[in-house]
C-alpha cells in the first residue's frame, strides 16, 4: 500500500538537505539526460537579494519524493498604473520522484507554496516554465483553488556552446570594474524600468558579492556605464550529465579531438560538472555585439563551456542576439494571483525582466 503523502514547509534550513539534494541528483531535466544540483552548503545554494525564502517537501514515508523552492521578495509590479515595488513570491526548483510522478505530488507542492504565501499576506507572484513542460504549465493555468495565471512574455534562450576559444577583441568595449559598495547599491535603478525587476533593500547588492566573490563586473570603456556581470554558479548549482548517449559521446568525441585546434575545454564526462557562465544584473539595452564577442572571450577564460543569453521576447525591439553555436530554449514567463488582487501584468510595450543567475 502506498504511504499517505505528507507535506512539510521548512524556512530554507540544512536540516533534510543531504536528502533534497539526492533527490536533484536523481531527477533529470526533461527529456534530457541533465540534472541541476544545488550547492551541499544550503547557503550558498540560491542567488538571492533580500527577501525570504521557504521549501516545500513532500514525503511519503520516510522516502522525500518531491520538493519546491519559493522565495518572497520584492519587484517592480504595476500598482496604481505606475512601475513600483511590490512583494512577489516566486516558485521554482520543481523536483519529483520518477515514480511518483502523476501522483498528485506537482499539486500538492504547487498548492502549498501558493497557500503558505497568502498566510504571509503575499497573494500574487510570478514563475517561469519551459516550453514543452505541459503538465506543469496546465496545472498553473487551470485556473482553480482560487489562482488565476497569465502568460505575459515567452523568451528564446540561446546556450552558447565555445566548441572553440573565442577571438580576443582587438580593440576591447569593455573593462573589467570593482564597483564599491554605494556603486553596487545603486545598480538596481538600472533595471528599474521592467517589470519584474528586484528592488532589493539596502546592502542586499553587497550582501551577495560578499557570497559570491567571483562575480566579475564589466563595465563600457566609452562612459564608464555597467553593462554586466559574469558569474560561473557552480558553487551555488552545478549542471551535470547523468550519462552520455550515442549522440553526445559523438560530440564528445569531436569536441575533444579538436582541443588543440579549438582551445576548448575538456568536454565533460558523466557526472562531471559542464561549467555554464551567466550574465547576472545584465542591463540588457547595452548588450550588444561588440560586447557580446567580448563576453564569450572573457567567459571561456572562466572555464566556460556555456553560455546563457537570453534573446528574444523580454522587449519589444533591440534585444541581444548571439552568433556562432548555440541550443535554443523557450520559456514562459508566468504571473499570478490569489484570490481577489489582479494578476500582475504590464503593457505590451514595458520589457520584463529576467536573470537567469537568479534561477
Amino acid at each position: 500500500m502506498t504511504s499517505p503523502l505528507r507535506i512539510q514547509i521548512v524556512d530554507s534550513e540544512e536540516t533534510h538537505w543531504a536528502q533534497v539534494r539526492q533527490l536533484q541528483a536523481e531527477t533529470a531535466m526533461g527529456g534530457v539526460p541533465l540534472i541541476i544540483q544545488r550547492s551541499a552548503q544550503r547557503a550558498l545554494a540560491y542567488l538571492s537579494l533580500g527577501g525570504s525564502g521557504f521549501d516545500v517537501l513532500a514525503w511519503r514515508g520516510e522516502r522525500l519524493v518531491g520538493f519546491a523552492h519559493a522565495r518572497i521578495d520584492r519587484r517592480m509590479a504595476y500598482v496604481e498604473g505606475r512601475l513600483q515595488p511590490a512583494e512577489l513570491f516566486y516558485g521554482g526548483d520543481l523536483r519529483v520522484a520518477t515514480d511518483a510522478r502523476g501522483t498528485g505530488v506537482v499539486r500538492a507542492l504547487f498548492d502549498t507554496v501558493r497557500e503558505h504565501c497568502a498566510s504571509r499576506g503575499v497573494h500574487q507572484g510570478w514563475g517561469l516554465i519551459n516550453q514543452g513542460n505541459d503538465k506543469s504549465l496546465a496545472v498553473m493555468t487551470a485556473g482553480k483553488h482560487g489562482q488565476r495565471t497569465t502568460i505575459q512574455r515567452t523568451f528564446v534562450t540561446a546556450s552558447r556552446l565555445l566548441l572553440a576559444l573565442p577571438s580576443a577583441p582587438s580593440r576591447p568595449v569593455l573593462e573589467e570594474w570593482l564597483p564599491t559598495d554605494a556603486e553596487l547599491e545603486a545598480l538596481p535603478r538600472e533595471w528599474s524600468h521592467r517589470f519584474l525587476a528586484p528592488a532589493p533593500p539596502p546592502g542586499a547588492m553587497a550582501t551577495v558579492r560578499a557570497t559570491y566573490p567571483e562575480l566579475r563586473f564589466f563595465r563600457r570603456r566609452a562612459d564608464g556605464l555597467f553593462v554586466t556581470a559574469l558569474w560561473n554558479p557552480t558553487r551555488a548549482r552545478q549542471l551535470r550529465l547523468l550519462s552520455t548517449p550515442p549522440a553526445l559521446r559523438a560530440l564528445a568525441a569531436t569536441w575533444n579531438l579538436l582541443r588543440p585546434l579549438t582551445r576548448a575545454h575538456p568536454f565533460p564526462r558523466a557526472g562531471e560538472c559542464i561549467e555554464t557562465v551567466e550574465l547576472a544584473f545584465a542591463v540588457r539595452e547595452r548588450l550588444d555585439a561588440p560586447a557580446l564577442r567580448q563576453l564569450l572571450h572573457e567567459a571561456h577564460r572562466m572555464g566556460g563551456h556555456i553560455v546563457n543569453v537570453i534573446e528574444d521576447g523580454l522587449e519589444a525591439r533591440g534585444s541581444p542576439h548571439v552568433h556562432g553555436p548555440a541550443n535554443r530554449m523557450r520559456t514562459h514567463v508566468l504571473t499570478m494571483a490569489i484570490g481577489d488582487p489582479p494578476v500582475p501584468t504590464c503593457p505590451p510595450e514595458v520589457p520584463v525582466h529576467v536573470d537567469l543567475a537568479f534561477l
